[in-house]
């Protein structure tokens, strides 16, 4: 393959703090009694868009206080890797309920933060918990379970502007005075080299390119299967190793993906969250759609390549590794739907992608130093 010149830059998150952006309570002065309560956002996407500012959040914990995190039990060992959290208080289904109350009960938080804009979200640090100090945005008729309140949010606030943790510092920022920046630990996920040995992921991570082909949001987020093949036979034929992960419902399309390629291993729907991670901060890099895989990745430190196609990167691009992003040629993007009008080419925001452009990214990306 005879290389054509290409441009490249490094991701970097635009943040925009508010016009007005005064602390609703004095971090000093506050009843923290035994710490804070962090209501978390219920996607694995968000949650890796609004850790550093649960990060800031946390940081105004006077010790020997803690930090708790309540969020949905598909979630909870993501949280369990996070260093500066003290206790997580997981629940079922859509809505915590009196057994995660009573937990919180016992560990008396004195001051709650909701990230989340749901009305339910709010209802879970309000209903039988006994916290006395909730802070959160309004809307959604959820102001009166709110000690302290934000003003809400509006649907598509900063699109093309600046990046969603914006929003989310914003709620930390009534705490106190915070740093907007993205910073924040490293995530730590115990024995992570044996995991990733034992699931096959074995030699240096140099070897290694992970691919993530499927994305929850539907095509409009997915890059076509032939190409992500064409990057996977293109860094196996430089001696590389690949592997491909991703949830149990894209097993169909990675198996065909991989098809006859040596020097693949499919770990699609076979890894926890906790593998997953392992896995990701074991490779070199991860080539992904815009999805909850790619956010990860960037978390655990891993560098990678996204291709973008009906949904906005100046929003939702990768936070906490050196990242490339790549979009389309299409008018009509950033458009958030999940399948393309009638009248409309079909995906054209992510066909227009070619896979040479890929590759050149992977490059770049893997040459960049920190």
């Amino acid at each position: 393959m005879v290389w054509r010149a290409m441009a490249f830059e490094l991701y970097q998150p635009i943040l925009k703090p508010p016009a007005r952006a005064e602390p609703l309570l004095d971090a000093a002065s506050i009843p923290w009694r035994n710490g804070l309560l962090v209501r978390a956002p219920n996607w694995l996407g968000d949650t890796l868009m609004a850790l550093p500012a649960i990060y800031r959040a946390s940081r105004f914990v006077p010790p020997p206080c803690g930090t708790f995190v309540l969020c949905s039990q598909a979630l909870a060992a993501f949280w369990k890797a996070v260093p500066w959290v003290s206790d997580v208080v997981s629940f079922g289904g859509r809505r915590s309920g009196w057994e995660s109350a009573a937990r919180l009960r016992r560990l008396r938080p004195g001051v709650a933060v909701v990230f989340p804009n749901s009305f339910g979200s709010a209802g879970d640090v309000f209903w039988a918990t006994g916290i006395p100090i909730r802070v959160g945005r309004c809307g959604g008729g959820r102001a009166f379970m709110l000690t302290h309140r934000l003003p809400a949010w509006r649907h598509g606030e900063g699109v093309g502007e600046c990046h969603q943790l914006s929003h989310y510092l914003a709620i930390s920022a009534a705490l106190g005075g915070i740093g907007w920046d993205t910073q924040f630990p490293p995530l730590q996920v115990p024995g992570a080299a044996e995991i990733a040995v034992r699931l096959g992921v074995a030699g240096a991570p140099s070897a290694w390119l992970a691919v993530a082909p499927g994305a929850a949001y539907g095509p409009a987020k997915q890059w076509p299967e032939a190409s992500f093949r064409a990057v996977c036979e293109w860094w196996c034929g430089r001696g590389g190793r690949v592997v491909v992960v991703g949830t149990a419902k894209e097993q169909a399309m990675a198996a065909r993906m991989a098809a006859g390629l040596t020097g693949v291993v499919d770990l699609t729907g076979r890894t926890s969250m906790v593998e997953l991670m392992a896995v990701l901060g074991s490779v070199s890099c991860l080539m992904a759609n815009d999805s909850g895989a790619m956010h990860l990745a960037a978390g655990v430190g891993t560098r990678g390549v996204a291709v973008f196609g009906s949904t906005d990167p100046v929003s939702t691009g990768p936070i906490g590794a050196p990242w490339v992003v790549v979009r389309g040629e299409a008018a009509c993007s950033p458009c958030f739907r999940r399948t393309c009008r009638p009248d409309a080419e079909p995906y054209r925001c992510l066909c227009s992608v070619n896979s040479e452009r890929v590759c050149r990214a992977v490059e770049f990306v893997l040459g960049k130093g920190e």
